[in-house]
């Protein structure tokens, strides 16, 4: 599990990415006014695809650690409570708020409805993602930007 550990890590990078391009052609074609091309329909899926990704990740992480048997009495350690509960729900929204959007600016006709709706969306699933992954410096739950150094020591030993 220690190699699935670190792609979910590592690929968190790939979804920032993609979400900051997403965020940023949704506020680029507000900003303009233009029409809402194709390439904007792609940043949107992309963005949608990767939290697939990274979702599927984390539910295998999830299912093997077996963090669900932790919460009858872990809720009062903030980590267990973090892992078990937080980030999951909050994780889940910003999926949820991703496939509403690429699937929301398809439904809508008019450029400027297009871009205001997937902005606000992709805007509200940036923050849920911001807030909810394990940054180092978070007290108690805290994880590193990187984990290659693990799995390349994992390999060794």
């Amino acid at each position: 599990m220690e190699f699935v550990l670190v792609l979910h890590n590592l690929f968190r990078w790939a979804v920032v990415v993609l979400m900051v391009y997403a965020l940023g052609r949704m506020v680029g074609g507000l900003v303009q006014k233009r029409e809402f091309t194709g390439q904007d329909r792609k940043s949107l899926s992309w963005f949608a695809i990767s939290m697939d990704v990274q979702l599927l990740l984390g539910l295998v992480l999830y299912i093997s650690n077996g963090w669900w048997s932790t919460l009858p009495g872990g809720m009062s350690q903030s980590a267990v409570r973090f892992f078990a509960v937080e980030h999951l729900f909050m994780m889940v929204i910003a999926w949820v708020l991703a496939h509403v959007a690429a699937l929301g600016a398809r439904a809508q006709r008019l450029a400027p409805a297009q871009f205001r709706r997937a902005t606000l969306l992709v805007g509200i699933a940036v923050l849920t993602i911001l807030v909810s992954i394990p940054w180092p410096w978070a007290a108690g739950h805290g994880r590193p930007l990187f984990r290659l150094a693990e799995l390349w020591w994992s390999w060794l030993v």
